[in-house]
């Protein structure tokens, strides 16, 4: 996060404030993912309750997030980035496997409902734990290199357009 003295404009310092109220969850959800690792018995599943809780919250907070840079950020700096340039590809990717991860979790979890036994919730959990560690690596290629990078790329009348965008 600090590793750039890039100063942001105001959508893409949005992107940014936004990982780390994001990253703040995810922190919070991988807590809960230790506690039941290092747990057993009733509490477990009532972590597992919590954990649920957590990362159904989450999930709509990212999903929010990554349609402002798909919708948003992602096509504007495609236009600049050469034909054979795979940064959007990966970074749209890494968005895709994150969601799936979380989607399997919660998936897995409601077809497992009350009756969820220590056994399961150890094999469900680690999807949530996926997903904390893709979620992790993809922030910080955004933080160091993508947004950056767009700062530099995109135009004044981008930008403005970027955060009506985000506004709208």
């Amino acid at each position: 996060m600090k590793g750039s003295n890039v100063v942001l404009s105001a959508p893409l310092q949005q992107l940014m404030d936004e990982h780390v109220s994001l990253r703040k969850d995810m922190d919070l959800i991988y807590e809960i993912t230790e506690d039941i690792e290092y747990d057993s018995g009733t509490s477990v599943i009532q972590l597992f309750a919590k954990l649920y809780e957590q990362v159904s919250v989450f999930n709509d907070k990212l999903k929010t997030h990554s349609k402002r840079e798909e919708e948003g950020l992602f096509p504007m700096i495609t236009r600049y980035l050469g034909a054979n340039d795979r940064t959007i590809e990966e970074m749209e990717s890494e968005h895709e496997k994150a969601e799936q991860h979380l989607e399997d979790f919660l998936t897995e979890a409601e077809q497992a409902g009350m009756d969820i036994d220590e056994t399961a919730v150890e094999w469900i959990t680690v999807y949530a734990v996926q997903a904390h560690a893709t979620l992790t690596q993809h922030f910080a290629k955004e933080e160091k290199m993508l947004f950056p990078l767009a700062e530099k790329l995109l135009s004044v009348e981008e930008k403005a357009e970027l955060e009506r965008g985000f506004r709208g």
